[in-house]
């Protein structure tokens, strides 16, 4: 944007006009790359594509945190259809988003509501939250300390800095666990 003494509009500084759109300084896209610019990241390479054998590591790490989103999803949708039917029009964590924890506690509340004598789904409930605070901590690791793919290995380091190795087994067999819980909410 210019007025008719061709002045861009943000700064009020002379620029370039052609054809409508502001080139040259202070706008960088129509200048030709400055060769006397420094290097920034001096000796830095460019990524490098992971290793076939690397890639089932890597999608399984990626199936393992999309589960956990989908799981996320899941219950927060149940919790959400048992206030409605409970005449509770409230969103599910209003301006934030609940912790799986908060969504599971809600869940218990609920359906101790629905039915305080269903002593099986409360069970369910409670196995559900133990496995999941298993899994969140085999995520945060996954998460917070992978350091290298290696094969059918992903090498991590906990919070006390110590060496572990994740097998690509232990990592689908989370994500499938992730799988059935989603399924078991769905059914309470």
């Amino acid at each position: 944007m210019t007025d008719s003494n061709r002045t861009s509009a943000s700064t009020g500084y002379a620029a370039n006009v052609e054809h409508g759109t502001p080139v040259g300084h202070p706008t960088p896209a129509g200048e030709p790359p400055n060769s006397e610019q420094p290097d920034l990241f001096p000796g830095a390479r460019p990524p490098v594509a992971p290793a076939s054998g690397d890639a089932a590591l890597l999608q399984a790490v990626g199936r393992l945190i999309l589960a956990w989103g989908h799981l996320e999803r899941t219950t927060a949708d149940k919790v959400s259809a048992m206030r409605e039917s409970f005449g509770d029009v409230r969103t599910v964590g209003g301006r934030t988003r609940p912790t799986i924890q908060k969504l599971l506690a809600e869940l218990r509340a609920l359906v101790a509501m629905r039915d305080r004598h269903d002593q099986d789904a409360l069970a369910v409930i409670a196995t559900i939250d133990g496995t999941l605070q298993r899994t969140a901590q085999f995520r945060q690791l996954i998460i917070d300390g992978a350091q290298r793919a290696t094969g059918k290995i992903l090498d991590c380091r906990d919070i006390k800095n110590c060496p572990i190795e994740i097998g690509l087994r232990e990592i689908e067999r989370e994500a499938t666990s992730l799988d059935r819980i989603c399924a078991q909410i769905v059914e309470l």
